[in-house]
C-alpha cells in the first residue's frame, strides 16, 4: 500500500492557501469585506505577513511547519488563569463549524492566533474579555485524524486488544 507522508499533504494544503491568500487575495478579500469596511486593509496585511511566513516555512525544514499556528492547525489552548484548555481547529470561513471547535482565521479569535509560536502566551480579547492563553500543543488537522485512523485501523487487527465501541474519554464524554 503506498501511503502518502503527512508533511506532504500539509505541504500541498498550505501551496493551495498560497494561492487563494496571495494570488487570488482581492477576490477573497471582495468575498468577506466591503471595499470601504476599515477592518480589510488590517486582514490585507495580516494575510500578506501569513503568506510571507508561509513560503518561509515551506522553504525550511519540516519540524518548522508544526511549531505556528496556520490554517489548518489543530491547537491545544492553556486557559492561564483558569487552569483549563480547550482545543481549536484554524479553519477557512467557509469550514467553520464553532460547535465542532473550528473556528475560521477570519473570527476575531482566530485572527489573534493565527502565527501564534507554539509555548507561546499571548492575552487574546473575546466579548467576555481579556484572557491569557498559552498555545500548548500544534498539530496539523489532518495528521491527527489520519493518526486516529491508523490507531483504529490496529486496534482492528486480529489479536489486537479491541475495545471498539467503548469511549476512550475525550471528546465522547463532553456535554
Amino acid at each position: 500500500m503506498n501511503r502518502r507522508n503527512p508533511l506532504d499533504n500539509r505541504r500541498e494544503k498550505l501551496v493551495s492557501q498560497l494561492l487563494t491568500l496571495g494570488e487570488e487575495k482581492r477576490t477573497f478579500l471582495d468575498a468577506y469585506f466591503d471595499v470601504h469596511n476599515p477592518e480589510r486593509v488590517q486582514l490585507d496585511k495580516q494575510l500578506m505577513a501569513y503568506t510571507e511566513r508561509v513560503e518561509q516555512l515551506l522553504a525550511g525544514p519540516d519540524e518548522q511547519l508544526g511549531s505556528v499556528v496556520l490554517i489548518g492547525s489543530k491547537i491545544e489552548l492553556e486557559y492561564v488563569d483558569f487552569h483549563t484548555s480547550d482545543t481549536l481547529t484554524i479553519v477557512m470561513p467557509e469550514e467553520a463549524d464553532p460547535d465542532e471547535g473550528q473556528i475560521s482565521f477570519l473570527s476575531p479569535v482566530g485572527r489573534q492566533l493565527l502565527l501564534g509560536d507554539k509555548g507561546e502566551m499571548r492575552a487574546i480579547s473575546t466579548p467576555a474579555g481579556s484572557m491569557r492563553i498559552r498555545i500548548a500543543d500544534i498539530q496539523w488537522a489532518s495528521e491527527q485524524n489520519s493518526e486516529q485512523v491508523q490507531h483504529s485501523e490496529q486496534l482492528d487487527e486480529p489479536g489486537a486488544n479491541s475495545m471498539k465501541g467503548l469511549s476512550r474519554g475525550g471528546a465522547d464524554h463532553a456535554l
